[in-house]
C-alpha cells in the first residue's frame, strides 16, 4: 500500500486540521507527526520548525479570505471580504490569536 507522500501543503492543511480539533495550544510537532502517519523528525525534512508551521497556517488561514479585486465596487467588496474573514473565523477558531501573533508576515496576510 502506498502512502501520500509529505509535502509543505500537507503539512500546514494537517496542522489546521489539528488545530481545529484540539486547539492551537495543544498543537505539536509529535501530534502532527501522528496526524501524518510519520515520525515527527520526518515533518523537518518539509518545514523548519513549529514557528514555521504556525506562519505557514497563518499564511493559509489568511489565503482563504475572500479579497477584493480592481474594480469591484467598494461596499459590496468590503462587505462580502467582511463575510468571508467571518465565516474563516467561525471555521478556524485559532486564527484569530494566531494572525494576531505571527511576526513574520507572508505574502496574503500583506494582501489581507
Amino acid at each position: 500500500m502506498s502512502r501520500t507522500p509529505l509535502s509543505r501543503d500537507r503539512i500546514i492543511e494537517a496542522a489546521m486540521g489539528l488545530a481545529d480539533e484540539v486547539g492551537i495550544e495543544a498543537l505539536s510537532m509529535r501530534k502532527l507527526g501522528d496526524r501524518l502517519g510519520v515520525e515527527a523528525m520526518s515533518l523537518y525534512n518539509h518545514v523548519q520548525n513549529k514557528d514555521d508551521v504556525l506562519d505557514g497556517m497563518n499564511d493559509a488561514f489568511v489565503a482563504s479570505i475572500w479579497i477584493p479585486t480592481p474594480g469591484d465596487e467598494w461596499r459590496d467588496a468590503m462587505r462580502r471580504r467582511a463575510a468571508s474573514a467571518r465565516e474563516q473565523f467561525r471555521r478556524h477558531p485559532w486564527a484569530l490569536s494566531l494572525v494576531e501573533s505571527r511576526p513574520n508576515a507572508a505574502f496574503a496576510t500583506i494582501q489581507y
